[in-house]
């Protein structure tokens, strides 16, 4: 009876079940929060610039299970061969500069394409899924963080957990519909190292 139980946590907000402190829930009362805005104020997570792309996707006749996206409804919307053309032609021209971009995609097809248009437009570029060979997909995120790969592309693979401080570009080819896995996904790029001046969302 006299256990108390801790939680941490980046996203304490969930699409289906709301809170996750509450009164009836393993964690009942909040007792320090504080907010991306002030992390960065204080200098612990990078500044944040972000960028809409020129295409706008109209979602509207998409639909919602379990609170997010259908699946295969979001694929199909985002995999069209001009969208993706225009979408890589912006995420290279807005990152020459930058020295660590990893793009999420919406489904293997989808990644495979972005991954193709990059190569095409000059670009070399990997991609990390749940099927890639545990080795090879070691390798390749090894090349990533030592910055010998410049553009990586991901599918549902290094959505949270994922450790590269350099990343200092999201290319968010994936419409959500979840603040906590929108926060997942952009937090990547949060990190704080040295030489980064900002983290640029697009």
């Amino acid at each position: 009876p006299n256990v108390k139980i801790i939680g941490l946590t980046a996203t304490p907000y969930r699409m289906t079940t709301g809170n996750i402190c509450g009164p009836d829930n393993i964690l009942n009362e909040i007792c320090y929060e504080i907010g991306i805005k002030e992390l960065i104020e204080k200098g612990y997570l990078c500044n944040i610039r972000a960028k809409s792309g020129q295409d706008k996707i109209d979602t509207s006749k998409l639909h919602i299970r379990g609170g997010e996206y259908v699946a295969g409804e979001i694929a199909e919307l985002m995999d069209r061969e001009i969208l993706v053309k225009n979408a890589v032609r912006e995420i290279l021209q807005l990152t020459k500069d930058r020295r660590g971009v990893l793009i999420f995609a919406t489904s293997i097809e989808h990644g495979q394409h972005i991954q193709s248009e990059i190569i095409r437009q000059g670009e070399p570029c990997e991609m990390v899924t749940g099927k890639t060979p545990t080795a090879k997909r070691d390798d390749m995120i090894l090349d990533f963080k030592a910055m010998r790969q410049k553009y990586l592309v991901n599918i549902n693979v290094l959505t949270t957990g994922f450790d590269a401080p350099h990343v200092d570009c999201i290319a968010m080819l994936r419409p959500t519909l979840s603040p906590g896995l929108f926060y997942q996904m952009t937090g990547r790029g949060f990190r704080i190292c040295d030489g980064k001046k900002d983290c640029l969302i697009l």
